[in-house]
């Protein structure tokens, strides 16, 4: 795996992504320590999505839903309408 200065890789941009696009994996240093990797996106859909949200998640960068049941979402019955409805009022407009 090839590692690379944000400097160099600002420099050579266009070399770098070239790279990344055949496949080969590339780690950016900002002040010598590694940042970020550059690689291709077929390496990132072949990923499986849950896969990745793990990941996200053990770093403490997302948070997953908590499961509740349906029962307790909307109990309270909808509010009656008062009036017209707001796209009635745009197209009365827009006349």
């Amino acid at each position: 795996m090839t590692s690379v200065s944000t400097r160099i890789l600002k420099d050579q941009l266009s070399s770098y992504l070239h790279r990344a696009e055949n496949g080969e994996r590339i780690v950016v240093l900002r002040g010598g320590k590694p940042v970020a990797v550059l690689v291709s996106l077929d390496d990132v859909h072949d990923q499986d999505e849950a896969m990745c949200l793990a990941a996200l998640e053990a770093r403490d960068l997302v948070t997953r839903p908590r499961k509740t049941s349906s029962e307790g979402a909307f109990q309270h019955p909808p509010v009656a309408a008062r009036g017209k409805l707001a796209s009635q009022m745009v197209v009365e407009d827009r006349r």
